[in-house]
């Protein structure tokens, strides 16, 4: 058994250097999931200071976040067409969130999770491997969040 505390874990810098570019804003991140030595799933502490968040993205398998501070955002889009690299985007659901909620989002759906303007927000993400217990890969866009998404390659 392995044992953290939420509470006392800082930024890993070099993670975070890693995943810059797919965040908006100042956010930052530890994977728990090699603390404890998890197998089966990515897990990660993702804080988001005064609005930072996501870029749009899915994953190819589920993901779970629990929400352990502040206030925050998940919105769900659905892809209205593609073209080579980039889709026009509608945005189907806006979903506060805030301490204690935990959300489910479905492989393969279009999001992305971050703090409210002026706000911070914490959660714990559990990153769901595929149903071949590979690690589930995320697929990154640049957008405007309102009506396109552009592959990040």
């Amino acid at each position: 058994m392995a044992k953290l505390n939420l509470s006392k874990l800082k930024s890993d810098k070099a993670l975070v250097k890693s995943k810059k570019r797919y965040f908006v804003g100042n956010a930052w991140l530890n994977d728990i999931s090699v603390k404890l030595q998890i197998k089966g799933e990515k897990v990660y502490l993702a804080n988001f200071n005064n609005g930072a968040r996501t870029k749009v993205h899915y994953h190819q398998g589920g993901q779970i976040l629990v929400v352990t501070k502040g206030k925050g955002m998940l919105v769900i889009y659905k892809k209205t067409s593609i073209k080579k690299e980039t889709a026009k985007i509608q945005k189907l659901s806006q979903t506060n969130l805030q301490e204690g909620d935990v959300v489910f989002i479905p492989k393969n759906i279009l999001h992305w999770h971050g703090a409210l303007k002026g706000k911070n927000f914490a959660h714990v993400a559990l990153n769901i491997f595929t149903d071949n217990a590979k690690e589930a890969q995320t697929i990154w866009y640049e957008s405007d969040f309102v009506s396109y998404a552009k592959k990040i390659k």
